[in-house]
């Protein structure tokens, strides 16, 4: 047989066995992922977009703030008298039970500037655990940070015996005063450690939940 043929064929089995292997280890590889029992999962993760918002320590928060790091972000405000609360109890003990170090953070994102300000943000968000970063900005910025999480809120307030509805991005009339009620998601968003949305835990979630979605996140 011609020699070349021969080195031909050869070269050939070893780049089909090559190639099978390759897909048997990929496939190994992905079956091998845990599945998730809690988050919805995006079909493909999103890139951030870029954005400026304000840390609730007064700093400039940009796309970077998620970056290094597996991240929840919940929406709300600080005088929400009862989801925001218990839903931030809820993931101060998910950070404790994780012991994640900086591996894991909670970012609470303010959607009531106009009474929200740096100060009073930084001392809600301290009371439920020192891993919480505090977000706020104005309101075209932070409505379009919703958007892209697909997080839905507005605002309703009395004014001159008349119900009006403020939506996201609108600044409150100036005659609205601070008597107005906050309508808001109650989703927990995913970010993964690339700055990628991935998916979300949908109401009612109890932090054992979380707890086991989050560990087979972060193990993969």
């Amino acid at each position: 047989m011609n020699p070349r043929r021969v080195w031909l064929a050869v070269y050939a089995v070893a780049i089909t066995a090559s190639l099978g292997l390759g897909v048997m280890l990929s496939a190994q590889q992905f079956s091998a992922a845990p599945p998730l029992d809690f988050v919805q999962q995006l079909p493909a993760p999103k890139a951030l977009p870029e954005f400026s918002l304000e840390r609730h320590n007064g700093k400039i928060a940009d796309a970077n703030v998620f970056r290094g790091h597996w991240s929840l972000v919940f929406f709300g405000f600080t005088t929400c008298p009862d989801f925001c609360p218990l839903e931030l109890q809820k993931l101060g003990k998910l950070l404790n039970l994780m012991g994640a170090g900086d591996d894991l953070q909670v970012v609470f994102v303010s959607v009531d500037p106009e009474r929200d300000e740096q100060e009073k943000l930084a001392n809600y968000v301290g009371f439920f655990h020192s891993q919480i970063i505090g977000l706020r900005g104005d309101n075209s910025a932070l409505a379009a940070f919703a958007q892209f999480f697909g997080a839905a809120y507005d605002r309703s307030v009395i004014i001159e015996s008349k119900l009006l509805s403020v939506p996201a991005g609108i600044n409150m009339p100036t005659n609205a005063g601070d008597q107005y009620v906050v309508n808001h998601s109650t989703r927990v968003f995913v970010v993964n450690p690339d700055g990628e949305f991935i998916g979300s835990f949908a109401p009612p979630y109890e932090v054992g939940d979380m707890l086991s979605d989050m560990q087979k996140l972060m193990s993969r």
